[in-house]
């Protein structure tokens, strides 16, 4: 633990003095950073086909979902502070691997991120075609369409400046937002609930029929779903990050996460049932396209409902890009507290204590990139953020290891044996995923390969010509007691030395 002894000249990570989260605010980000709602879902129908994309729903979040939310809670109750699962791996692995789990994980949320601005204005040229991609104003085209500055960018600049804002102004704010679009996308899903069910039921329709796309194999409809439900289930450790803003963290989390895990399942079964429920598509479950929820919501409620799922899509990007922008901007802020990036990216808000630095170059970045086609790109990162993840998961064992008398407020329970079988579930699931990906897209994997290579390569880099013999930051260690180090064999201390 000697590499994390840090000076006390060094600035301190943000978090002291400013605990204002409570539950439901924290559910809120839960949602926004998980989930969205079930917009999304309509590929996998097309994929698996209803009786397994059902099956998989429930499944994927007791082998995957759950288990990732498991360990978060444990190491998020053990060690609440800012930057989360970075500094998890920091205290269990060393700075190496921290460095390159917090460059997967920056570099896989900025990628995600420019996705829901460029979406939500995708959704909004269907009403305005002016607005779609190429069409209308075209300032520059590079590349053969592959850099395009025109109006569709233009407008999703304008929606990002102020989602941007809103995160500039703290978590706070954020949550209280996230609170009320949660509730206004939620409630037109439960009417389509009752609806389709009811539908279902008087027409006799079996919703697990026909249970794969007919005429194809169990392990291709695995393989063409798992993707599209896995990344609809990432996320469950993202709030970890803001965990240095949150009022009694470690009950406050734990609460949270008790809400939102069933909330979340919740919020894409049922829809899902009612969509098959409709009959829209009976038969025919390769027709199910992106956008049928709002088809079925015209079929069973009419134009009312599918107005409101309508304007809840478009609620759902808003929330996702806002929560994720929120909980990533903390591990960049970490890594430039720690010196392995420009010193400015580690500064704060003097009003908001929010991570400005940091929160500047993450939208900068998602500004470029809404201007780029890097769909190839974007795919690759759902393998990078199942790579940080086995990180994260190798953390928890080591930190089981290395301080068995930390204090763990939260735990996994069962000891050892469910430890390693909370890991070992989700962490098959991924290996899978990564051989299917290996054998189906070999360029999706290749780019997601060359991406986790380039972040281990910069760390000697970074190490040696931007961090020098700065120190690290410190953190507030005040609720944190990791006990002997089996590493150092010596007494107990604090995290921060």
């Amino acid at each position: 633990m000697s590499e994390l002894i840090t000076s006390e000249s060094t600035r301190s990570a943000p978090g002291a003095g400013r605990r204002t989260l409570g539950v439901l605010p924290l559910v809120g980000i839960f949602f926004f950073t998980v989930s969205g709602g079930p917009f999304g879902l309509e590929n996998s129908l097309s994929s698996a086909g209803p009786g397994l994309t059902l099956l998989m729903i429930v499944l994927i979040p007791v082998v995957f979902g759950v288990p990732n939310a498991l360990v978060a809670a444990e190491l998020s109750a053990a060690i609440p502070v800012d930057g989360g699962y970075y500094h998890w791996t920091k205290i269990a692995l060393g700075r190496g691997a921290a460095f390159v789990f917090g460059a997967w994980s920056s570099i896989g949320s900025v990628l995600n991120l420019a996705l829901y601005p460029i979406l939500l204005v995708d959704y909004l040229a269907t009403w305005v075609p002016d607005i779609a991609r190429g069409e209308g104003l075209v300032v520059v085209d590079l590349f053969h369409g592959g850099f395009v500055v025109d109006l569709h960018w233009i407008v999703t600049v304008a929606l990002i400046l102020p989602m941007a804002y809103l995160n500039y102004r703290g978590s706070k704010a954020v949550s209280e937002y996230s609170i009320g679009m949660m509730v206004a996308i939620l409630a037109p899903f439960a009417v389509l609930t009752v609806l389709g069910i009811w539908h279902a039921v008087a027409n006799g329709i079996n919703v697990f029929s026909p249970f794969v796309v007919p005429d194809q194999s169990v392990h291709s409809s695995v393989a063409g779903a798992l993707s599209v439900i896995v990344w609809l289930y990432l996320g469950f450790d993202g709030p970890s990050t803001v965990l240095g803003e949150v009022a009694d963290a470690h009950r406050t989390y734990t609460r949270a996460l008790l809400i939102a895990v069933p909330l979340i399942i919740a919020a894409y079964l049922l829809p899902t049932i009612a969509a098959i429920g409709s009959g829209l598509h009976r038969g025919s479950p390769a027709d199910w396209v992106a956008g049928d929820f709002v088809v079925v919501g015209e079929e069973l409620g009419g134009v009312w409902l599918k107005v409101l799922i309508s304007v809840g899509s478009a609620l759902s990007l808003v929330g996702l890009f806002m929560a994720i922008l929120l909980t990533s901007t903390r591990v960049p802020r970490a890594l430039a507290a720690d010196a392995y990036l420009p010193r400015w990216m580690a500064r704060d808000s003097r009003r908001f204590h929010t991570p400005v630095g940091a929160l500047m170059a993450s939208t900068t970045v998602v500004i470029v990139l809404a201007a780029v086609d890097f769909s190839s790109i974007l795919r690759a990162t759902v393998l990078l953020t199942l790579a940080a993840i086995l990180l994260e998961f190798a953390a928890f064992l080591v930190l089981r290891w290395r301080y068995p008398q930390m204090v763990r407020p939260v735990r996994v329970p069962g000891g050892w044996p469910g430890a390693v079988l909370v890991v070992l579930l989700p962490t098959s699931m991924i290996v899978y995923l990564a051989w299917s990906t290996a054998v189906d897209e070999r360029a999706t994997f290749g780019t997601s390969v060359a991406v986790a290579l380039l972040a281990v390569l910069l760390y000697p880099l970074c190490r040696r010509f931007v961090k020098g013999d700065r120190p690290d930051a410190e953190i507030d260690s005040s609720r944190i007691e990791l006990g002997p180090d089996r590493f150092a064999g010596f007494g107990a201390r604090k995290a921060d030395g």
